[in-house]
């Protein structure tokens, strides 16, 4: 059997992708945690490998999005207000992956956190 898996989500600690992976389980959908072991080995990597991607089987996938999209957090700003899409005006934002670049992966420290927009697939910087 040909393992085909789907990553729902990426969360910067493995402490969040346990609480999601619960919360899957719990609903009888079986869940992986890629990278989990880097980053608890060393954290400051998370943000630069995307952190721990929470996947699920391909024929899984529908199941796992409706669910992750009813029990998931969006981003909010300093104030704890939910940031807004400048495009379509809707708030289900969440961080973007990171970029691509050599330059970026040598030094992630120093890109400002991108956002981008479930609803209309804006990504911006705020």
């Amino acid at each position: 059997m040909k393992n085909d898996f789907y990553t729902v989500a990426s969360f910067e600690y493995t402490a969040e992708a346990q609480v999601m992976k619960g919360k899957f389980m719990s609903h009888g959908i079986e869940v992986f945690l890629k990278d989990e072991h880097t980053i608890d080995v060393d954290p400051l990597v998370s943000h630069a490998i995307g952190g721990v991607k929470l996947q699920v089987h391909l024929q899984d996938k529908e199941a796992a999005i409706t669910l992750y999209n009813e029990l998931r957090e969006y981003e909010v700003d300093k104030h704890r207000v939910r940031i807004v899409c400048p495009n379509c005006g809707k708030n289900r934002i969440i961080i973007a992956p990171p970029k691509k670049s050599m330059l970026y992966l040598l030094f992630p420290f120093f890109e400002p956190k991108r956002y981008e927009c479930i609803d209309c697939g804006e990504i911006f910087k705020k």
